[in-house]
């Protein structure tokens, strides 16, 4: 009978296509971020001067989105303290986990021992499955 005056939920200020004070569509942004997604993932190892570059789009398509949106739902004073979230904990910050591991070893005489260790253990269990596969194969 009575209507609210006030709205809980806010309304975006313009639509998805529609271009944001920041200068991109959210639309257009997250089209871009989904291209370079799958280019960098379509990339073979080998190119790494590309899949530097698909990387580098990549967190930089990632921020646009962020911003689009947040202009869209007027949400402007989080704009930044977000980017700067994303720019430290986006995807151009993590280490391939095999230079982390070489920093490791190269820094550390137990971490060398530990890798040399488990190296040993692991080839003398495939040794021991190889060996128990032929023992079954013989028996049957």
């Amino acid at each position: 009978m009575f209507a609210p005056t006030w709205r809980v939920l806010p309304r975006p200020a313009f639509d998805v296509e529609t271009e944001a004070p920041c200068g991109t569509s959210v639309a257009e942004a997250r089209e871009a971020l989904a291209f370079w997604r799958a280019r960098l993932r379509r990339l073979p190892w080998y190119r790494r001067a590309a899949r530097a570059e698909a990387r580098a789009m990549v967190a930089r398509w990632q921020r646009r989105v962020v911003q689009a949106e947040l202009e869209r739902w007027r949400l402007h004073a989080l704009a930044r303290p977000l980017a700067a979230m994303i720019d430290w904990w986006g995807p151009s910050r993590r280490l391939p986990a095999r230079r982390v591991a070489k920093s490791l070893l190269r820094a550390s005489a137990l971490a060398r021992m530990l890798a040399v260790a488990a190296a040993a253990v692991t080839a003398a269990a495939l040794a021991v499955l190889a060996l128990v596969v032929v023992a079954i194969a013989q028996l049957l």
